[in-house]
């Protein structure tokens, strides 16, 4: 995701960000403290990149967060690169990472991120680079630290006596994922010391590149953790919250499924699995979540995932490390089962019907999400002497997934392996065995919209066809702020993608709000047909150094009614295209400024990056002319784009798109405003 790029190009870059800047949104890098208490009143400190001013709201992923912005202490210039937010955090607030966004005059900001805990935040105090200084901690606490610089290295005192177990867990690269331009990471690591500095424990990258860290102390006395960057680099933009806690600690549990609403035995994993099992009541909603485990005796773990599946559920039963030992199991089903062991194997038997295809796919390990497993599967589906039929490595990052068409009647096998014969007891896995039914994911590119009043956007919509679905898939738009409107948007059966125009009114006046963006399409499977409605999820762009585009999922869609945009309007000639195979069109395009703003501007119909293009809606067999389009306006205001529609371009119905004008942050960043849907249809 990180690419390299010429020197002089990103000499040019940093020349070129002042000559070009327009307004911009705010970009938030981090939060301090990054850890806030639930019950408890924190004041945290917003900072980022590009402007705050005019900051009068916070939005949060989830409940049980209120933000007041506090103002500026002082005469605030008009350049604003942080504010302070007073959170008020109920206490039963869910804990865990919780996404939120600031809302401006200017825009709406990148999503940042904050730790929500049940435990005591300690902030990091002075010089504590030597175990001398180490700043003393209670236990259990929270502490919201920053490697701020080159070898900048935290230490820790801590108090434990003789069999206590602690564990030391950090969030900061897990923290900065979401971070819309933050050039390098942070990689921490966790050692740990004993009164006289000996090194006692260590650990890097236990959830991804964060660490984890559990130990049995054999005496009483003082104690230190240190937290570093594994190459000793820094940033001041690189926050953590450092857990250190010595009550019973669960990373995963086992199984890691179960039904809606049923009560089941789980292990936890971790310093809490240590003594016997438990029950847990999985959540009534299917999907992953985050549960508390209840220990007996007031005592509960951290939160751990669970995936609730309305499949039929299988736990694995050992021994299943030969064909011959597979687990008998019916499709459809969930299995549930853990590579134990380093060169553990663990097989199923299934019975399939020729032709009948079925999908297998692995939940254990998916950067970016709560699959925060060790595992990195290899699906073999074998015939019952074990001979390999399909197989398949990371089709959803670590995660495994493939459609097996049986090429005959009778029982066949499926293999869970780990990729590197590496195996224990965090390596649990998920895996559903279902018929390859048609269905559909949908994505939005981007995830947010800033519009100033009588102003529009675009949001290009993608949708992802599985398994055979042909079906057109309509799309909605719930919870927009008042003054704001959306086109009707189906995406039909023979595109992939679509276009949402976001206008606000005149009258709208300034206010942010989430929404929910979803896609319904008529699914049909073993005779019957039915709706089914899919969530869309947003994804932001990251820039990469040298101004590639990347692309992450997150949570939060919103939209933002914001002060007169730089462009006020872009006014196409026609707002209704009719084209025949082989013919062009051209459209005239105006566009109009705010007063004093004769920066450069550009027109495309599509959603493009250094010549890569990330969202198209036209109609299949419709493109844009390049060489005969005027779409580089620099400070004018007057341009075109023509139209073409190949010869064997077939025939489609009123397919809306836009012209937008796209106006630079810098280098890397642009702006889109969009103009009034155009509805395009291809006749014969």
């Amino acid at each position: 995701m990180r690419n390299s790029w010429p020197l002089a190009l990103l000499a040019l870059a940093l020349l070129a960000g002042p000559a070009v800047a327009q307004t911009s949104y705010p970009m938030i890098t981090h939060v301090a403290p990054v850890a806030v208490q639930r019950g408890k009143t924190t004041v945290v400190t917003v900072a980022g990149q590009m402007n705050f001013a005019g900051t009068y709201k916070a939005l949060f992923e989830g409940g049980g967060i209120r933000a007041r912005v506090l103002p500026a202490k002082g005469k605030a210039p008009a350049l604003v690169r942080a504010v302070r937010l007073e959170l008020t955090v109920a206490p039963d607030a869910a804990p865990g990472v919780r996404e939120f966004r600031l809302a401006s005059s200017l825009g709406v900001s990148s999503v940042g991120q904050l730790v929500v805990t049940e435990h005591p935040v300690v902030e990091e105090k002075g010089d504590n680079n030597a175990l001398a200084r180490a700043n003393p901690v209670p236990v259990p606490c929270v502490v919201a630290g920053r490697i701020e610089a080159l070898e900048d290295v935290d230490y820790f005192k801590f108090k434990a006596k003789a069999g206590q177990t602690f564990t030391f867990e950090v969030h900061g690269a897990r923290l900065q994922d979401k971070v819309h331009d933050l050039q390098k990471h942070v990689d921490p690591m966790l050692t740990l010391f004993d009164a006289e500095g000996r090194e006692l424990a260590a650990n890097d990258d236990f959830y991804f590149a964060d660490p984890l860290l559990a130990h049995t102390f054999a005496a009483d006395g003082d104690y230190y953790v240190q937290v570093r960057d594994s190459k000793y680099d820094g940033d001041p933009r690189w926050v953590y919250a450092l857990l250190i806690t010595d009550r019973p600690h669960a990373t995963h549990v086992f199984p890691m499924a179960g039904n809606p609403g049923k009560t089941i035995a789980v292990e936890p994993v971790g310093s809490a699995g240590k003594g016997k099992g438990v029950t847990l009541k999985a959540p009534s909603e299917p999907g992953l979540h985050e549960v508390v485990l209840d220990l007996g005796g007031g005592k509960t773990t951290s939160p751990v995932p669970f995936l609730v599946s309305t499949l039929p559920q299988v736990m694995e039963v050992e021994p299943n490390d030969t064909p011959d030992q597979a687990t008998r199991v019916a499709v459809p089903c969930g299995i549930n089962g853990r590579i134990g062991a380093p060169r553990d194997l663990d097989h199923y038997v299934f019975k399939a019907s020729k032709g009948k295809a079925i999908r297998v796919e692995v939940k254990a390990r998916r950067f970016g999400t709560l699959y925060r497993s060790s595992l990195d599967s290899v699906i073999d589906v074998m015939t019952t002497k074990g001979a390999v039929l399909a197989t398949n490595d990371d089709a959803f990052g670590k995660d495994s997934a493939l459609v097996f068409v049986p090429p005959a009647d009778g029982d066949y096998v499926l293999r869970i392996r780990d990729l590197n014969n590496k195996g224990g007891p965090t390596a649990i896995y998920y895996v559903e065995v279902d018929w390859a039914r048609p269905d559909f994911a949908v994505r939005i590119d981007g995830d947010k919209a800033m519009i100033g009043p009588g102003s529009r956007t675009a949001w290009f919509v993608q949708v992802d066809r599985r398994n055979g679905f042909q079906g057109p898939v309509r799309i909605d738009v719930k919870g927009l702020p008042p003054g704001v409107a959306v086109n009707a948007l189906t995406v039909p059966p023979t595109m992939t993608q679509g276009l949402l125009v976001l206008s606000a009114d005149k009258a709208a006046t300034r206010d942010a709000q989430n929404v929910e963006v979803t896609g319904t399409g008529k699914i049909a499977f073993g005779g019957e047909e039915k709706d089914e409605v899919r969530p869309a999820t947003p994804i932001q762009e990251i820039y990469s150094p040298g101004g590639g585009r990347a692309l992450f999922d997150v949570k939060m869609q919103t939209v933002a009614v914001t002060e007169p945009s730089d462009i006020l309007d872009v006014q196409v000639s026609a707002t209704e295209v009719v084209l025949r195979p082989g013919e062009e069109v051209r459209l005239e395009v105006t566009i109009l400024r705010k007063a004093g703003h004769a920066k450069g501007v550009s027109l495309d119909v599509m959603l493009r990056h250094l010549g890569r293009v990330f969202g198209n809606a036209l109609p299949p067999g419709v493109t844009l002319v390049e060489g005969k389009s005027k779409t580089l306006l620099g400070g004018g205001s007057k341009g075109h784009v023509v139209l073409r529609a190949a010869p064997t371009a077939a025939p489609i119905e009123k397919v809306p798109m836009a012209v937008l004008a796209n106006v630079s942050i810098n280098f890397v960043v642009k702006v889109h405003y969009a103009s009034a849907p155009i509805l395009v249809s291809v006749r014969k």
